[in-house]
């Protein structure tokens, strides 16, 4: 079996839980690209809310809010469900890392 079967069919298998609902259907690539692609969203968008955390601009705290509001419901989620979201997402990007690095 190639390399990349034998990553696809590991992955999926270990993903089936934690997977983010946009691909949760999908154990394609492009599943689990879709996961890597919202794992990096998130990422960015916990970056601003450390920034302001650390820089504490004027105005900084209403713009991350809003920002996370406005992505939320471009999504059709709250920023509850957003945030939870971006949490299974990172857990499932780790779960694939994990799997990528114990593949020969």
């Amino acid at each position: 079996m190639k390399t990349a079967s034998k990553f696809i069919v590991v992955a999926a298998t270990s993903l089936a839980l934690g997977m983010p609902a946009s691909a949760q259907d999908d154990l394609s690539a492009q599943g689990i690209l879709a996961i890597g692609k919202m794992t990096g969203a998130c990422g960015i968008m916990d970056s601003m809310i450390q920034f302001q955390k650390t820089i504490r601009m004027e105005g900084g705290e209403a713009f991350v809010l809003r920002f996370w509001e406005v992505e939320a419901a471009r999504l059709g989620m709250s920023v509850q469900q957003l945030s939870e979201q971006c949490n299974k997402s990172v857990s499932a990007y780790d779960t694939l890392w994990s799997t990528a690095e114990a593949l020969p």
